[in-house]
């Protein structure tokens, strides 16, 4: 924690200043930032989950191709739509 007091006839901006450089030189934003942006990595168990899934939406889609129900380069706004889609259909 970065913490400026305010000295005898010292002006707001000079406060200012000082207290910039001290957030800059001790890094607390920049870490702020990186922390920010920074993703957690999936667990086996969610990747396997969502390598499936994309498995399963190709099988589907391959199947919709072959029934010309589905364009073989068409795109289809939202994936999990595409199984409500061939149940209708």
């Amino acid at each position: 924690m970065v913490e400026v007091r305010k000295r005898d006839k010292e002006s707001t901006e000079s406060l200012l200043r000082r207290f910039t450089r001290r957030v800059n030189n001790s890094k607390v934003l920049s870490q702020a930032k990186d922390a920010r942006y920074r993703t957690k990595d999936k667990s086996k168990k969610e990747q396997r989950k969502t390598a499936m899934n994309r498995e399963q939406f190709i099988k589907e889609r391959k199947q919709l191709e072959k029934m010309g129900k589905v364009a073989p380069h068409e795109k289809l706004p939202n994936k999990y739509k595409l199984k409500i889609k061939s149940k209708l259909k």
